[in-house]
């Protein structure tokens, strides 16, 4: 959530709005008021006031701590789109096979760009195979995954499967796909189930196994499975792989998520999927997906700059700073969750309702409950938003475990 404070035309492009809100010149040219628009919790012209009433949301993964690397190298991903730049429809915003000579006609110039640089991004990061596979792009990851489900689950007596603790969307995932049922059972016939394996896990950030090892359709979500959040141990070779670039390097709003499918008949089929549901990811976010992936590619080639050598660092440090504010609490603690993902799996004990312990310090995290968490164990919160937001919420942080060592 973001405030807009209207300036009345004393912001100017060097200003930075106290750090704690951004100015973003391209909306003057739409004609709008030249303002600052302040994240959560802070307001003022500048920015500069912090409402201490404002209850801080970190339900929701950002990668804005990536931010700095894509400003200092703001001429490999900056766009310039003419005036009449693909007025048309594009030839296969969609399904971007790899087959020779499927790419003939101009408009499908971009899409041809951006099957090669999703696949040059996985060769060179060693994460994932794509010789074989075909590429599906969507309007991020979720449209994917809803489309692979829908089709996974023919029938009317399918269940989706995931080992908690999960990403609460399954849920509505479940209850949004005609067919499907979510459930926790592990003895039921594979050929009725649906495996969703996430790996890194959201919400603890653990390294997942099938838990139906055979004959279960199985989705393997590999949004965070990158070197800036993880270990890459092996390329990855499972039949459906999914991936999202607002995972992977934020600009979450341009809605650009690709899966790599083993299965040529799948792959049309999720095209078709995805040509009913919206067309996919516009020619603005192809376009902006290509800038993004093939600078982040081309610094891991020459290792510049590179991207994910830098964002580790950002990363790793976020994680200190959020130990040491919990490393004398008794009540809260990292045991439970595995460092690098965008997000802490944060264990709580001697608590009757850990969300509302946060709550008091006008921090809202993600109940366990949410995540599958039968006990109300756990609560989940994020890590890499904006520097102004990720410090406010550790002072707040701060409050709740001295109120514990005072008590």
């Amino acid at each position: 959530m973001r405030v807009v404070a209207s300036i009345a035309g004393l912001v100017s492009s060097t200003q930075n709005c106290s750090g704690q809100g951004y100015y973003y010149p391209e909306d003057v040219a739409l004609g709008l008021p030249a303002a600052c628009e302040c994240l959560q919790c802070f307001t003022g012209v500048q920015c500069e006031i912090e409402d201490r009433e404002c209850a801080l949301d970190v339900t929701t993964v950002e990668l804005s701590a990536a931010m700095p690397w894509f400003d200092q190298n703001a001429k490999m991903v900056e766009e310039n789109l003419g005036s009449h730049y693909h007025m048309d429809y594009l030839d296969k915003p969609a399904w971007l096979a790899p087959e020779p000579g499927h790419f003939h006609m101009a408009s499908a110039r971009l899409s041809s760009r951006l099957n090669s640089t999703i696949r040059e991004l996985h060769r060179v990061v060693g994460n994932a195979e794509t010789d074989g596979y075909q590429v599906v792009v969507g309007s991020g990851a979720i449209q994917l995954l809803t489309g692979l489900a829908h089709l996974l689950a023919p029938t009317s007596d399918t269940s989706l499967y995931a080992e908690a603790p999960f990403w609460g969307c399954w849920t509505l995932l479940a209850d949004f796909v005609q067919n499907l049922t979510l459930t926790n059972r592990t003895d039921l016939q594979p050929s009725k189930v649906v495996e969703l394996v996430t790996s890194p896990n959201n919400p603890n950030g653990h390294a997942m196994r099938p838990t139906y090892t055979s004959g279960a359709a199985r989705i393997s979500d590999f949004v965070y499975y990158w070197p800036h959040m993880t270990n890459i141990t092996s390329k990855r070779t499972e039949d459906i792989m999914v991936f999202s670039m607002s995972k992977l390097a934020g600009f979450s709003s341009s809605r650009v998520g690709w899966a790599l499918i083993k299965d040529a008949q799948l792959a049309a089929a999720l095209d078709h999927y995805i040509f009913m549901n919206g067309q996919g990811a516009g020619v603005e976010a192809q376009y902006r997906a290509v800038k993004v992936l093939g600078a982040i590619a081309e610094s891991e080639k020459t290792k510049t700059k590179s991207f994910f050598s830098d964002t580790r660092r950002i990363f790793e440090m976020r994680w200190a700073q959020l130990r040491t504010v919990l490393e004398h609490s008794t009540r809260y603690s990292l045991s439970d969750t595995t460092p690098g993902v965008p997000f802490a799996w944060v264990r709580c004990t001697g608590t009757p309702d850990c969300t509302a312990d946060f709550a008091r310090v006008k921090v809202r995290v993600g109940p366990g409950s949410e995540y599958g968490d039968t006990d109300a164990a756990h609560v989940r919160l994020t890590l890499y938003q904006d520097e102004a937001s990720f410090q406010l919420m550790l002072r707040r942080i701060g409050r709740l475990v001295q109120e514990e060592l005072v008590v």
